[in-house]
This record gives structure tokens, sequence and C-alpha cells, in this order.
């Protein structure tokens, strides 16, 4: 699996050989500047010893990015997963996904996801409008000796616009007006941007409104039940404000607050739910209906300071208040007791998050260091609330499936770029400590008598480059992992009263993991290519696990428990070829070429790992104006299908195993373009799935087994278009 293919070698050894050309080399997709990499200081994404991906906020309005999932979408190894009633709601970064993957906005932890394991509640992660981004890090390799406890699986670094994205030097007011149309969900959009340059002090005010419905599915059957094959109706409206004023002088100190908004609503008739739950015999349901709300809102301070003292150069903190919360509330009949119901599902985090980044450089003849060092406290408070009325005279039901609690998590990192010659080597060392408190009330019936949660855990890495040519960089990358079981893996609990039970496990250790990555990355005058193998090893991995031994639950006692280990291994590859320099094609054309490939195990069980997902690889072909007036990108995505053998059947209410569902092999065209009318006004578009292609992913159906009539309801939109424009004053 790990024997590199002769494409890839043949294009890395075509970049690292000696070029003759005369004209200056182009800008790669190694030439994007990152921060996330050493927390403290910007670096070419070349420099950094591990696989990254790199979108700026020009890809974003050029190829037409609408959300989360189209930020990664031509990103092979790196998915978003979820659709329907719930949206978009995980990403997961070579088969490691969910809460295992840390989420960061300016820095700012973003709150975990929440599944009460049922239809009616599931809030998502996704708390983020893309047009207030200016660029998205993806580091796919487990980062906690930088971020600590939630980076076992790697990070997604998100990062806000600043006044100066849209001031040009001289520039004392600015004004963007963007309109966009995007076809697969009817959704609209709008996004009003002011910036501000007054003598030191710069200032921001973004906002933006999609009004929208639900994204469409290729299935043709409506009606009602488990045959429905479209998607159910929806109606979404999203909203979202950032501001900022940033004190930019000339002296030594930068300093600013931010403030950010956003809200999500969805109302819509839950057709598909219809006459039926799967896994309640003798319980169904009519009128089903969706009235969902999602909010976020910050309040952040932050300062930089250039003080070339002798124990740091740079400093910088941020303080930064967070309240994300989410009510989805489910309106239906319900057999079970003749009635029409109403439930509030209700789960919020408010926190308040501090951090301290502080950068050294120091050199002694040939050796260079590039010390960075800080700390990181977070202090939580999480509240679920499950509130249940109902038409009758039954009475009101109040409760709480996992109590409220207080986390509190602290951090200590040190990390040393050290340069000697054509060797760089990068050792790290982080100290995490993560304490949380159940707070019990008469709402929560899962247990009285559970002791404080207490982990810490001490990671380090260690990362190496060397430069054997001016075109041609290995590096090496071994990193620890860890992440604290949260909220609802230690103590949710609930007795359905129809045959299963929930039982909480305070007592769960800390998930682990080492990851080793080998690279080969090369650059040149025709392009840059980067060839990637990766092999992690997790242990005390948390899953839950299903007792059928006690014959009051029939269907089982569910708990989470640490009860696995799981190896992923795989290779990765990406390029960029300047057509025009390597073969005489049109000045502004290249091709990109992406594969990812991994396969998973879990080793207690000796079964594979459903969260794997199949070969994949995008080809693009693009053209850009060489007086950048216009250009185009078309892009081919190839997806392997998914077989019997590669998946651990799920298993049915009594833990029988069953069949599997399958997914078939597909390909995909996306067909973007853009034309710049004037300096102020530009025009982008794009025609996506070209050939009207019908196929799912995997990843929304990994769970889900052979049968069902109802599958092409997980389909993905057919042949839409999206268009924008933007006038900028």
């Amino acid at each position: 699996m790990f024997k590199p293919s002769p494409t890839a070698l043949a294009i890395l050894a075509t970049l690292a050989a000696p070029h003759t050309l005369a004209e200056e080399a182009k800008a790669t997709l190694f030439d994007d500047v990152v921060v996330s990499a050493s927390r403290t200081s910007a670096q070419k994404a070349e420099e950094v010893p591990a696989a990254m991906m790199v979108v700026d906020a020009q890809q974003i309005d050029d190829r037409q990015m609408n959300n989360i999932a189209d930020l990664v979408k031509y990103e092979p190894g790196v998915e978003v997963s979820g659709n329907g009633r719930f949206g978009l709601q995980d990403v997961t970064i070579r088969g490691i996904g969910g809460n295992r993957v840390k989420i960061m906005i300016d820095g700012v932890d973003q709150i975990n996801g929440y599944d009460s394991g049922t239809q009616f509640m599931r809030s998502s992660r996704n708390f983020v409008d893309i047009d207030s981004l200016k660029q998205v890090e993806v580091t796919k390799s487990p980062a906690s000796s930088l971020y600590g406890s939630d980076a076992i699986g790697g990070v997604v670094a998100f990062t806000t616009k600043d006044p100066a994205d849209y001031l040009e030097a001289g520039d004392d007011t600015a004004l963007s007006i963007k309109a966009g149309y995007r076809g697969d969900s009817q959704t609209f959009s709008e996004t009003l941007t002011l910036a501000n340059r007054s003598g030191d002090w710069e200032s921001l005010l973004l906002y933006t409104r999609r009004d929208g419905h639900e994204t469409e599915t290729q299935g043709s059957v409506g009606g009602i039940g488990d045959d429905r094959t479209k998607a159910n109706p929806m109606d979404v409206t999203n909203n979202n404000v950032l501001a900022k004023l940033i004190y930019a002088g000339q002296g030594n100190h930068r300093a600013g607050v931010v403030a950010e908004y956003f809200d999500s609503t969805t109302e819509g008739d839950l057709l598909s739910e219809n006459d039926g739950e799967p896994g309640a015999p003798g319980v169904t349901y009519a009128n089903m209906q969706a009235d969902d709300t999602s909010t976020r809102s910050r309040f952040g301070l932050f300062h930089d300071w250039q003080a070339n003292l002798a124990a740091f150069d740079t400093l910088s903190w941020k303080l930064d208040y967070q309240d994300s919360e989410s009510d989805q509330v489910t309106r239906n009949w319900y057999s079970f007791y003749q009635t029409n119901r109403a439930m509030s599902r209700q789960y919020q985090e408010t926190s308040w998050q501090f951090s301290l980044d502080l950068a050294k450089s120091l050199e002694s003849g040939s050796v260079k260091h590039e010390i960075s060092y800080g700390a990181d406290f977070n202090r939580e408070d999480l509240e679920n609330l499950n509130i249940t009325t109902y038409e009758s005279d039954r009475p009101t039901d109040i409760a709480r499936y996992a109590p409220k609690a207080e986390a509190t998590t602290y951090g200590l990192y040190l990390q040393d770029e050290i340069s000697i010659g054509a060797l760089t080597v990068i050792p790290g060392l982080r100290y995490d400590n993560t304490e949380m408190k159940p707070q019990i009330d008469e709402y929560y019936h899962g247990g009285d008598d559970f002791k404080d949660h207490k982990s810490d855990k001490l990671t380090w890495r260690l990362g190496t480059l060397y430069q054997f040519t001016d075109s041609l960089t290995g590096f090496f990358n071994y990193a620890q992992g860890f992440r604290s079981p949260d909220l609802k893996e230690m103590y949710y609990a609930e007795d359905s009263g129809r045959g299963y039970a929930l039982l909480a496990n305070p007592d769960l250790e800390p998930e682990e993991s080492d990851a080793f990555e080998l690279g080969l990355r090369g650059a040149g005058s025709f392009g840059a290519a980067e060839l990637v193998l990766f092999y992690n090893q997790y242990d005390n991995f948390i899953e839950q696990t299903t007792d059928y031994s006690n014959p009051a639950y029939p269907y089982g006692l569910l708990q989470y428990n640490n009860v696995s280990e799981a190896t992923i291994k795989g290779a990765e590859f990406k390029s960029q070829l300047w057509l025009d320099a390597l073969m005489g094609a049109p000045e502004g054309m290249s091709l990109t070429l992406s594969v990812a490939y991994a396969e998973g195990e879990n080793d207690t069980k000796g079964v594979p790992l459903n969260s794997i997902s199949p070969l994949s690889g995008v080809i693009g072909l693009a053209y850009d104006d060489a007086d950048g007036i216009w250009g185009g990108t078309l892009d081919w995505t190839l997806v392997q299908g998914k077989d019997e053998s590669d998946i651990d059947p799920p298993s049915d209410r009594t833990g029988s195993p069953v069949t599997p569902y399958t997914t078939a092999g597909y390909g995909v065209l996306d067909l973007t373009a853009y034309y710049n009318v004037s300096e102020a006004f530009v025009i982008r578009g794009g025609v996506f799935n070209l050939l009207d292609k019908k196929y799912t992913r995997w990843d929304d159906v990994s769970s889900i087994e052979a049968g069902r009539t109802n599958m092409d309801r997980f389909t993905q939109p057919g042949t839409h278009v999206g268009i924008n424009a933007t006038y900028s004053f």
C-alpha cells in the first residue's frame, strides 16, 4: 500500500530536476502562508513538516463555495457529512471525525457536537458563515502538542476577515456588496461589508443573510413515510454579523475588539419520519414538524506586542467569551399516548477562553532557533434540557439526559524550530489538565454519586525537514494526540421505557494516539507536488457498547466504554502543474491532481473502520487569463465504491449483524468561472454535477443496512447552478 505510484514519482522527479527557464516560477499551493502550524508566526506551507490543506477567500469566491462542505469538496481525505434536518455536521480527516477534530474560529474553540441518539436532537458544530472567512487551514495529523485535547484527529482553523483585507494603501473607506444564488437549495445570499481606516484605527462591519430551502436529492418519490426519497421540505434562514475595531498604529502594539453573531433557523415538515420510527415497535408518528434554532455569539479582546525583549520578541494574548446554543423543537402526533406533543431539545455551551502566545528568535553561529511557548485556559458551562408538552392532560416532562456541568481546562506548550543548514528539527511539548464537575439536580436521573472527572496528559511531537535541493524537500513528523471524554460520553443517561436504556460512565479514560507522517515535497518552474505516507495508532477509543443480558431491556443497555484500539494508514498525493511552462499550453493553463487512500481497522474486533472513506481523487484543469480578467476551472471528482468486505456491518435492535448498505463508485464534473467586468465589479458562476450523475456519499450512509426502499433520500443534488456578483467601492 505504501509503494509510491509511478505517476507520483514521475511528477516529483520532473519538479525536482534543475530548470533553465528564464521565467520566474509562479506561486504554488505550498506558497500559502499559514499560522496554525506554529501558533505564533506566519510561515509558508512548504516549511511545515506535515500535510496541510489551505483555502483562501479568493478560492472561496471563485469556486462558489457556499458552506463548510464546499470548503473541502476538492480535498480528498477530508469530508463533511450530514444533511437533512440537522444540516452539515462533522468534519472527518483521514477517517477520524466528530469531537476528535478541533474546530477553531480565530483561535477560539468551537462547541462540541451533541447527539441525543434520536432524530430529535443533534447539535452540530457548523456555526460559521463562509463569507466572513479569509482563510481556512486544516492540519491532517494529531496536533495535541500545540492545541491540546480534541485535536487527536487534526485541526480546522477558520480565520475571519480584517479591515486590511479590504483597504489598500491610501484607502480610508471600502464598501463591498455581494449577492448570490445556489440552485441545489434555492438559496439567495447577500453580503454587505464596510471597512474604514481613520488614522491609527481600522474598523470592519460585515453582514450576511441567506434564505433558502432544503438541499435537494435525486429521489423521485414524494409522499410520507419510509418510502419517501425526496428531501423533506425545509425553509432555512441564516444571519451572520462580524464586527472588528483595531488599533493598528505605527508603534509596536496592535490591539482590538471583535464581535460575532450567527444564527440559523430551520422550519419544515418531516414527512419521511411519519408513520413509523425505526426501532420503536408499535410507535407511529404523524404530522412531524421541525422548528430549530442555532445561535453563536462571541465577544473578544486581543493584543499583539512587538516587544523585542530578552524573554520574547513577540507577545500575543486573547480573551473571548462565547455562547453557543441549539434549540430543536419537534411537533408530532404520538401514537404511544394518542396525543399531539411538542419536544424541545436544548443544548448550550458558554465559555471564557484565554490564550497567551510568545515567540523568541535566537541565533548561534549556523544554528537558528524559533522558540514559541504559551498557555491556554478554557472555562466552559454545559447544559442540556428536554421539555416535552402534550395536548392531552398528561403532565409536562422536564429532564436532563446529561447533568449540567462545569469544565475547566488549562494547557502549557513549548516548541522550538531548530535550523542547521538544510536540516530543520521541530520538537514540541505540551501539558494539559482537564476537570469536569457534574452538577446534579432534580431533572437528571442518571445517578447522583458521580465524582468529578479529572484527566491530564503530557504530549510531544518531533517534526523534521531536510532540503535535498532547492526544489526538493523531505519531511517526517511524529505527533502524539489525546482527547478527554466529553459530557455525553460520561454522563448521558436515559431510560426509554420501550425496552432499551442508556447508562452513564463517569470512569472513562482519555483517548490517545500516535501518528507518523513521511513526505516528499517538490516545487519548481513547472509546478509543485507532494507525496505523503501516514500511519496512525489509536488507543482507548471510546465507543458505545450494548449489553443484552438484562431481560428487562430486550433491546439492550447502551453505554460508552474504552473498548477499542484502531489503526489507520494510507497515502496522499497532490500536485499542481503549469501546463504553459511544461508543454507549451496557453499561458495561464494549469492542471491539479489530488488522490487520497486510507484503510482502517478496529484492532480489538478485527473489523474495518466504517469512518474510512473510499479511495478518491480530483483532477482539475484551470485557466487564468494573463491579465487576470477571466478564468475558470473544470474539476472531475472520482470516488471508488465501498464494498461489503470493507464494512463493519450494522446490527439490528437485538444485536445481530445485518447486511450493510454499499455505495457505488462515481465521477462528478463541476465547472466554475469568473469574469472581472471592471476593477470594481466581478461576476462568478458555476455549473455543478454537470452530467447529472446520481450518487451517494459513503459518509452519509455508513451505518445503514441494505434493503431499504428509501436510499435515494441520501443522494446528492443533480445538475445545479451557482452565481454571485460582487461590487466593491
